[in-house]
């Protein structure tokens, strides 16, 4: 059984990424991206300041705009408008969850596409459906890049996706029916979901249930990727697969903490510092 750890290829990506915004930057090129946080979410507080860290290591200014928590959907929108139309912003990102009274979809819809660091707005899933990727969600782009660094063959290989969000379950799974291998989307409501997890070479899980999968719904030879993040009734944090007792079985698994976390920002990033790479020489 193998680990699949991240941290040796966020430490290649990260030198990698540090030298191309020193080249941005000998350019004339400075990277700036806002990041819009709406209330006092605990765990969008952490996230917003754990990449505005992860930012400043890569030499990218990221600035945190936090409005208060009764901020209503026409106020936010206009904030957003204002941040498409500033041309010294190349990067957006709203944190979610955003509180309830606002209209997430609105929200999302108003972002310009071409500024949108997480790709949440429906037109990169439309374009990464019809074979054109614009920007692809980075979660499901970190679980890819671990599953490649580990050299796994995806050519023809039953890959199971648990999970149908539109920002980790959809996008994962049409980027493993890329990669050519066959495909089955399943969610928590699957009837016999262990038959079809157990079918699977590559079983990947973003369901938001601790330790849901279990030895018994694993084959011995599959790759386990959990994308789940969650805190088990004692407060630690666990994944979506019971891990020490799955790892026991199979082929190869990516821990929680340490797999496909950390990597997501990362590639959040990478996707962002390419692009601008792209626009400098059109």
């Amino acid at each position: 059984m193998r680990v699949y750890r991240s941290k040796p290829v966020v430490e290649e990506e990260i030198v990698l990424l540090k030298n191309k915004v020193i080249q941005l930057k000998k350019r004339g090129i400075m990277p700036n991206i806002k990041t819009v946080f709406v209330g006092n979410d605990p765990a969008s507080n952490t996230y917003s300041k754990q990449k505005q860290k992860f930012a400043n290591q890569l030499g990218i200014r990221l600035t945190i705009l936090h409005l208060p928590h009764e901020t209503d959907t026409e106020t936010l929108y206009h904030k957003i408008q204002e941040l498409n139309h500033d041309d010294d912003v190349d990067g957006i990102m709203i944190e979610m969850p955003l509180p309830a009274h606002i209209d997430r979809k609105k929200i999302v819809l108003a972002i310009d596409p071409n500024k949108d660091c997480d790709a949440i707005h429906p037109a990169h899933l439309g374009n990464l459906l019809t074979y054109s990727p614009s920007r692809i969600p980075n979660t499901p782009l970190a679980a890819i890049k671990l599953l490649e660094y580990y050299q796994t063959e995806f050519q023809g290989k039953k890959a199971v996706m648990v999970g149908r969000s539109a920002i980790v379950g959809k996008p994962l799974a049409e980027l493993l029916l890329q990669k050519e291998c066959t495909v089955t989307l399943c969610h928590t409501k699957t009837e016999n979901l262990a038959e079809l997890t157990r079918t699977a070479d590559i079983l990947c899980v973003a369901i938001g249930k601790p330790e849901f999968i279990t030895a018994d719904m694993v084959n011995p030879n599959a790759i386990v990727i959990d994308i789940g993040i969650n805190f088990n009734d004692k407060g630690k944090l666990v994944g979506d697969v019971k891990f020490d007792e799955v790892a026991a079985k199979v082929k190869g698994i990516s821990p929680v903490p340490g797999g496909v976390g950390p990597l997501t920002n990362v590639m959040l990033f990478k996707q962002f510092v390419e692009k601008l790479e792209v626009e400098s020489n059109d």
